[in-house]
């Protein structure tokens, strides 16, 4: 089994993380952590060029303490950072070439009245991804 854990940059808890460590210490599972620092550059001329580079070291920072979680379960896992636009394009991208059997995620809910149950970076997940998906709260 193949587990995708879509590391958000702004979770300090880390308890998709957590909880997909938790399965892939049962199901003898391989994890890949992924980031994806989103890209700024239509803001770059308010915030200078170096806004996208600031998220990218957040996204890397957030990677490394992710990591830290699933070690500290006693499991390593592979990681990948991405920088773009669309968050939900590079998880469904990246778990259809990689052949994953599952995406774990969390969510915030922030963005839209009408995703307050579920993100919108996991709504768009949950409806594009080639392999089932748990979104843990």
């Amino acid at each position: 089994m193949k587990i995708l854990v879509a590391v958000d940059p702004a979770d300090t808890v880390h308890l998709p993380v957590a909880r997909a460590a938790e399965m892939a210490k049962k199901e003898g599972a391989e994890l890949t952590l992924l980031a994806v620092a989103e890209s700024v550059e239509d803001m770059e001329s308010l915030f200078g060029a170096s806004a996208t580079e600031r998220l990218r070291d957040k996204a890397s920072k957030a990677l490394g303490a992710a990591l830290g979680v699933v070690r500290a379960a006693g499991l390593d896992a592979k990681e990948l950072l991405e920088v773009g636009v669309s968050p939900e394009d590079f998880i469904v991208d990246i778990a259809k070439s990689g052949g994953f059997d599952l995406i774990v995620m969390g969510t915030r809910g922030k963005k839209k009245p009408h995703t307050l149950l579920v993100g919108s970076v996991a709504s768009k997940v949950i409806a594009l991804a080639p392999c089932s998906v748990l979104v843990v709260r």
